[in-house]
């Protein structure tokens, strides 16, 4: 381990986090197993396991092998400490859950949420809560996590037409005074690409892209392993996006003012009540999609692009490959994939970004461990 100069408080709570993050992943481990991996001196790791053991945050777990000396004891983390509340927007519903803080799932549910007006998904969104907390087992509540179909920034929610009435709304400011404990608000599909990464892709791929293509259309972007949001959390934005008009509908009005996804949602619309040949729909809405995938795959380059919907067939996902593969050249193509059940990874999502905000981490290793 590089040395690490700073106050003697800074460097103990960096002791006590990494000893915590690495009993966390490598339990059950014993004292000087800790040692070893983090190069910390026996006197310092028993002080600080010690520490932990007064919080409550680890417990012993057993006791090691006999290699002919004497057995050591082993400590794991202690997951059930705490509790994260989850709630998840998913077709005018929350996906519902409670993990405990290493991000086991206890419970699940799902909930009606009125989107009508303020009132009524304010008060729907409480009673959410309210009934997951009744689940909790009394544990301290570490963080609400919640996934929206918008814009976040600073807890507050912008371009987020499924719910109107959340426009500009400080909804991270709102639950925080009510619920007295850290709130995480993120976007939706920013949430189900951090879920499918950490469950799948992790230290496999540096750059993947999750297209949303349902009530709505928007994107989740990972580079370099990181959750990629712009300067102002716009990135991703896809109904921004120009694309040739294959279809012209008589004016219909729409929730949805921008033209990607103003387009796509009325086609969609069209196949569905058959009012046209649907051959000739399914043809202008696979062409839409082309462009604006050709848009987001040439300015990003991501091995891996994971189309997210229920709209699409396996052909209709195989036609749109056969298109980009026409524009663009095989080495630069990802690997394309139709995600099929998006719901744990969405969950998973959520709880990630409540960790990630909750926990304090110090990473003191390089990828070589060193």
């Amino acid at each position: 381990m590089s040395r690490i100069v700073g106050q003697p408080k800074t460097i103990k709570k960096i002791n006590r986090d990494v000893i915590k993050n690495i009993i966390k992943d490598n339990g059950p481990i014993s004292k000087p197993e800790i040692a070893d991996i983090t190069k910390l001196s026996l006197v310092t790791v028993n002080k600080v396991v010690e520490h932990l053991l007064n919080k409550n945050m680890i417990k012993e777990s057993g006791m090691s092998e006999s290699t002919g000396g004497r057995r050591a004891q082993l400590f794991e983390y202690n997951g059930d400490l705490a509790n994260i509340i989850v709630l998840y927007y998913h077709k005018n519903s929350y996906l519902g859950a409670i993990s405990n803080i290493i991000g086991e799932i206890k419970y699940t549910k799902e909930f009606k949420l009125r989107t009508d007006d303020y009132e009524n998904s304010i008060e729907d969104t409480y009673n959410a809560i309210d009934s997951l907390l009744s689940y909790s087992d009394n544990r301290e509540i570490k963080a609400i996590g919640i996934g929206v179909p918008g814009v976040v920034k600073d807890g507050v929610i912008s371009n987020i037409p499924n719910i109107p009435s959340w426009e500009d709304l400080n909804l991270k400011g709102i639950l925080e005074d009510k619920y007295k404990c850290t709130v995480c608000i993120e976007n939706d599909v920013n949430l189900t690409i951090i879920g499918i990464y950490e469950d799948i892709f992790k230290d496999k791929i540096k750059n993947m892209v999750l297209v949303y293509i349902g009530d709505g259309i928007g994107s989740g972007i990972i580079i370099n392993e990181q959750l990629f949001k712009g300067a102002t959390n716009f990135a991703g934005e896809l109904s921004y996006l120009k694309t040739n008009k294959y279809y012209r509908a008589n004016d219909e009005v729409s929730k949805y003012k921008r033209s990607f996804e103003k387009d796509i949602n009325e086609l969609k619309n069209h196949i569905r009540e058959q009012k046209k040949d649907i051959s000739v729909l399914k043809e202008a809405l696979i062409n839409t999609l082309v462009d604006g995938f050709i848009n987001l795959l040439c300015i990003l380059n991501p091995e891996v692009l994971i189309i997210q919907t229920d709209e699409l067939s396996v052909n209709d996902i195989d036609k749109i490959i056969t298109s980009i593969k026409d524009n663009i050249s095989q080495e630069n193509m990802p690997k394309i994939i139709k995600l099929r059940d998006e719901k744990i990874h969405s969950i998973n999502g959520v709880v990630t970004l409540c960790l990630i905000e909750t926990i304090s981490s110090y990473s003191v290793f390089n990828k070589r461990g060193n």
